[in-house]
């Protein structure tokens, strides 16, 4: 998959996704479980889920900071690994709302450094190699089906509890993982191109890519949180649950491997909107038509679509956007936008609805979201091609 020069820097990045990813197949889709399996309402579990991406609205942009300040992405996702593993242990004996919402913001804290700066170190790499973003990312998508599918299955046999051990050895193995990455060390940033950095973020076109990505992972925060629970509602196993989620991902690892290069030939703003088309009707069928086995499997097979395409094209769209002297800068920000304040409001937000109204007005909320982004798209490329009339004439 990768050539003999490529391999010692992609390898390794390729299992760095893939454990971190494997603590995401864990804590998106079943923690939750877990928390109900407690006794918490659905309103705590937003809450508890949200605040640990609520706190990635603000914390990337202090990682950002300092690997830019030491030119040291790999120092900077170990510490990252390391406080994250330290702060889940107590997950094990603690159960009171509070706490466990104070654990969350801890855990966050580290936690957010994990996908924008491993991002950042992948692109940077990349860069320079004979193998795209999306190649080295598929680990990620491989270390995830690996993660719902066993642990799915060992949640059924053996109970939620087993859901906090799973995160906490992923994330020691993550840890793990990243003292065999490559880096090549970058020279800290100067006043001037901090300057063009928030000239950079006051652009136009860099707002509205902001703007879609908040609005996507906002649509996907219902998924995220309270997806497996849905199905079981609907009377679905857990080891049903866990095999429906990783086959949503098996495409995303086709699109991965192989559309890497052939996205940077289409037109973006068309995939964007692609990605919400299939959003809106994903959604909409999950909330009403989950009791239907064959429906949800054709909605899983939009996950390739509604978050692989849509990653793989932000990543272009910020390689094209953001210079790469500041990348972890541009990395942190679109992080902290889309999978902090975006998922985060959409937790909080699906939690509320869930207890208020139910999993399908809950689902069709997130249907709506990408509905308004795609009005955004529309008028963004009117308002485009508008301007280029008038200077035309």
């Amino acid at each position: 998959m990768f050539s003999k020069a490529s391999a010692p820097v992609a390898w390794p990045l390729f299992f760095y996704f893939f454990f971190f990813c494997s603590v995401i197949g864990v804590l998106m889709p079943y923690m939750s479980v877990y928390y109900q399996s407690i006794g918490l309402t659905g309103s705590e579990i937003g809450r508890l889920m949200s605040s640990f991406t609520l706190a990635a609205i603000v914390v990337p942009h202090f990682w950002g900071w300092l690997t830019t300040k030491t030119g040291r992405p790999k120092r900077t996702l170990q510490i990252a690994a390391f406080g994250c593993g330290l702060a889940l242990l107590p997950f094990v004996w603690v159960g009171e709302f509070i706490w466990l919402w104070l654990l969350s913001i801890t855990v966050a804290l580290f936690y957010s450094a994990l996908t924008p700066m491993g991002d950042a170190l992948a692109v940077r790499s990349t860069r320079h190699l004979d193998v795209p973003y999306s190649r080295v990312r598929v680990g990620g998508s491989i270390g995830y089906i690996f993660s719902v599918t066993i642990f799915g299955a060992l949640i059924g046999w053996f109970g939620p509890s087993t859901i906090i051990y799973a995160v906490i050895g992923c994330v020691w193995m993550t840890f793990i993982a990243t003292f065999f990455l490559k880096e090549q060390t970058s020279q800290s940033a100067s006043v001037q191109v901090k300057g063009q950095f928030l000239k950079l973020l006051r652009q136009r076109q860099f707002v509205i890519f902001l703007a879609l990505a908040f609005l996507s992972y906002m649509s996907h925060a219902p998924f995220n949180t309270f997806f497996a629970v849905h199905l079981l509602n609907a009377g679905y196993s857990n080891d049903v649950v866990g095999l429906l989620i990783a086959f949503g991902v098996i495409l995303e690892i086709v699109l991965f491997i192989f559309l890497g290069n052939y996205v940077k030939r289409v037109n973006r703003q068309y995939l964007f909107a692609l990605c919400f088309i299939c959003g809106g009707l994903r959604w909409v069928s999950i909330g009403w038509f989950a009791e239907i086995f064959w429906v949800v499997l054709a909605t899983q097979l939009l996950h390739c679509i509604t978050f692989a395409l849509f990653h793989v094209v932000s990543i272009e769209q910020l390689k094209d956007l953001v210079p790469d002297q500041y990348v972890s800068q541009g990395q942190a920000a679109y992080s902290g936008i889309s999978a902090g304040l975006g998922s985060g409001l959409g937790i909080v937000g699906a939690g509320y609805l869930w207890d208020w109204f139910g999993g399908g007005w809950t689902f069709t909320a997130a249907s709506l979201v990408c509905g308004l982004a795609l009005v955004i798209l529309l008028l963004n490329q009117f308002s485009r091609g508008s301007a280029i009339r008038v200077q035309t004439h």
